[in-house]
Order: structure tokens, then sequence, then C-alpha cells
């Protein structure tokens, strides 16, 4: 039986002890040190060591969100081969965020179906609207309305709201 970690005593050691890296985690750094690394040389790496930092520091997706703002601030005006690279080599660190280790294959493919769908929106918003500003509004605005239509089809799938008209 472990001993409990006092919050004053918290050092590196046991920060990373009570962390565990799953290997998706490490395929998902590794993957990204290396796109960004070849995209943006020594800054990439750089990006990389951080996102390490926050895959060993912290559970859940903040390694993944740190892997997206490093890559964002690194391929701000970088073309989308770069951007769509360090999207697609953080992915590792999404599904491990999701679903932890080892995944069940199903869902897996069903979250990575749901990327590609996203990133191929977000390359199309890019790729016709003017000014970056454009692209990401009018994706916040695609991405509230699935949101609540995903919403509202759980409400009816699970029963909790009556049909329109029904009788009372």
């Amino acid at each position: 039986m472990e001993t409990p970690v006092n919050q004053s005593e918290l050092t590196i050691r046991t920060v990373l002890d009570a962390n565990e890296l799953t290997p998706m985690d490490a395929a998902g750094v590794l993957c990204f040190t290396l796109a960004v690394g070849l995209a943006s040389g020594p800054w990439g790496v750089a990006a990389g060591v951080l996102v390490l930092v926050a895959a060993a520091a912290t559970g859940g997706p903040l390694a993944f969100v740190v892997a997206q703002l490093t890559a964002v601030s690194l391929f701000g005006d970088a073309g989308l081969v770069a951007v769509g690279g360090a999207q697609l080599a953080a992915f590792p660190l999404l599904a491990s965020a999701a679903y932890g280790w080892p995944p069940d294959r199903a869902r897996l493919a069903r979250l990575a179906a749901g990327y590609v769908v996203a990133l191929g929106v977000a390359w199309a918003l890019w790729s016709t609207l003017r000014w970056a500003w454009q692209a990401a509004a009018v994706a916040a605005v695609l991405a509230a309305a699935v949101a609540y239509g995903i919403h509202r089809y759980e409400r009816v799938a699970l029963g909790l709201v009556d049909a329109p008209g029904a009788e009372r």
C-alpha cells in the first residue's frame, strides 16, 4: 500500500512516480518531436521537450493541448503541410488521454475518423477563407452546432425529452 503524498512535499520524483506514461504517450511525444523538429529545427525539438514535460508531469489531455499550442505557435505562418503533420503526429497523445492503455480498437477507429474529419474541415476552411481569424470563427460556430446536435440527439435517444406535440 502506498503512502499518500503530502502536497507540500511534491518533488519531480513524486510527480513522475504518480503519473504513468503509456506506450501511446511515448509514441505521441516521439512523433510530435520528430515532426516539429524536422520542420522547425531547434525550436521544434524544444517544443517536443515541452510536450514531454507536460506528458510526464500531468495526466489527461494537457500534453495534447500543449502540443496543439506549440504547433500553432511554431507554424502560425507556415503551410498547411507542416501544421497538418504536427496535428497528425499529436493524435496518439489525444488517444492516450481519451482511452488509456490499451485502447479499444473500435473506439480508437471512431476517434481517428472524427479527428481526420475535423482536420479536413479545418483544412477546407483555411484554404477557402481569406484570413485565419475567419476560419477560426467559422470553425468555432461549426463545433458549437455539432456539439449542440450531439447533445440533442443524446437527450432524445435516452428518452429525457418528450416528442413535440405529445399529449400531456
